[in-house]
């Protein structure tokens, strides 16, 4: 594979099938899949702590700094040094990673893109209200949200679109790179595209890439990441369990779980994203 650096980054929005197109990515034998990754965490922790070093700080500056820099670089092929010795190409999956992707240019000395899944924003919503209604005698294991939101269907949709939140952030994220320009850095996997053809979809990523398609077998799709969901306050198995295969089909979006004024007032209010979405879809609807 000619990539610029051996490791690949999956970042994009909750519950727009990242752990369903890790596992499918999963069945080409040079690629190793990730579960959602804490490697970031550590990397920007070193990364904001290190300069507080007294000793760091009475170095020239000309002579640390490129050691930091080699230091972080090799936190993250040293995270991944079993695989990398193995030929494998890992895949990173962390949705917080395009909120650093100067550190990670500076770094690998390229722009780095990020393979990106997506799906709209009403449709993210509906799906972790089905996944909340399913995982009642757990709560919410979520930080810092409205207690009262958490007591209703739209209370709970608001809370997830907060800055901060797990759907809030990545939006934020997104229109920074929209802001900046710099969509180009974004290898776009439509959740709807993923599911209406998947090979057409994947095959689409490998071209970004630039590497060579592998046959995927979408009828076989064996989960080889694993999390437990218990740990993100849901019920088990609830958030990142997968079906061991893609019918072809289009999305019918459940009308049963808000009423069409909630819907029509997130549609305005992420009319941006929509349109995104639209524009870059593989399959257009």
């Amino acid at each position: 594979m000619n990539l610029k650096h051996n490791v690949l980054f999956m970042s994009g929005f909750p519950r727009a099938g990242s752990t369903l197109l890790m596992n499918i990515l999963g069945q080409n034998p040079y690629f190793h899949p990730t579960p959602t990754s804490g490697l970031i965490d550590m990397v920007i922790a070193v990364r904001d702590n290190w300069h507080n070093s007294t000793t760091f700080k009475s170095n020239d500056e000309e002579y640390v700094y490129p050691h930091i820099k080699n230091m972080l670089k090799g936190m993250i092929y040293g995270f991944y040094s079993d695989e990398l010795t193995q030929g494998k190409i890992p895949i990173d999956k962390s949705r917080g990673w395009t909120s650093h992707i100067d550190l990670l240019d500076e770094l690998f000395n390229t722009r780095v893109r990020f393979i990106y899944p997506i799906r709209y924003v009403i449709d993210v919503l509906i799906s972790f209200e089905k996944v909340r209604r399913k995982s009642s005698l757990i709560g919410n294991g979520l930080k810092d949200l409205d207690p009262i939101n958490e007591r209703t269907s739209i209370g709970r949709a608001e809370n997830l679109l907060k800055p901060g939140s797990v759907v809030g952030l990545p939006i934020l994220l997104l229109r920074e790179l929209i802001y900046r320009n710099e969509l180009d850095r974004l290898i776009l996997v439509v959740f709807d595209d993923l599911l209406l053809d998947p090979q057409k979809t994947i095959k689409h990523v490998y071209d970004e890439l630039g590497v060579e398609y592998y046959q995927h077998d979408f009828n076989n799709i064996k989960q080889i990441t694993i999390e437990y969901d218990t740990q993100h306050g849901e019920a088990p198995h609830s958030l990142h369990t997968i079906k061991n295969k893609i019918i072809p089909s289009k999305i019918n979006r459940d009308l049963s779980i808000y009423d069409e004024g909630f819907i029509k007032k997130i549609e305005k209010e992420y009319a941006d994203i929509t349109t995104f979405i639209d524009v870059n879809r593989i399959i257009k609807k």
